[in-house]
């Protein structure tokens, strides 16, 4: 039996070819490429444009802004700008004695009171001291070297009394942490 001719032109013709691998990159690739064409367009012909435009009426508000203030309302706000901020590094800066003060009277022993007290401007603390017995000078030198606000502590001149009923004498050089003097806000 013979094949019917459309089957026969049919075998006759190619058959259509399919795309392959390469023709989807390409078309990925191009997709891909037309996608950040039209987002580069969009940025430099729409979005840069209205951001010009916002520059443009912001600096239009503080131009009108500066020409609303007068000259010598400008250096009266310069002025006053600057005497604050001068004020506030200075306060930053500023050396609290009494923090010391509350210090030194939570850390002396009872039996012990100062004759002299100095301060110096790099944090350290000499101090002369009288004190009832050598237990006691023993006790306060202890206090000291405990005490996490004294850096180093150095004593000298602990003296035993010569006559009964006086005190033993000392001296000590204090090296004090610089937050105990700086503000709270250091």
């Amino acid at each position: 039996m013979p094949l019917p001719e459309n089957v026969v032109a049919q075998l006759g013709k190619e058959p259509p070819k399919t795309q392959g691998w390469a023709g989807g990159i390409i078309m990925f690739a191009g997709g891909i490429l037309f996608l950040a064409v039209v987002i580069w367009a969009g940025l430099q012909f729409g979005y840069e444009p209205y951001l010009q435009g916002q520059l443009t009426a912001e600096q239009s508000k503080v131009s009108a802004l500066t020409s609303s203030i007068s000259s010598s309302q400008q250096a009266q706000l310069v002025n006053f700008y600057s005497q604050t901020s001068n004020l506030h590094a200075l306060l930053q800066k500023h050396v609290l004695v009494s923090q010391f003060f509350a210090w030194l009277e939570n850390n002396t022993e009872a039996n012990v009171y100062y004759t002299s007290l100095s301060l110096t401007p790099d944090d350290h603390a000499v101090l002369a001291g009288n004190a009832v017995s050598e237990a006691d000078v023993n006790q306060q030198i202890s206090i000291y070297e405990n005490s996490p606000e004294v850096v180093s502590a150095n004593i000298s001149n602990v003296t035993a009394p010569l006559l009964p009923g006086q005190s033993w004498t000392f001296r000590a050089n204090l090296t004090m942490a610089p937050s105990l003097f700086l503000g709270a806000s250091q």
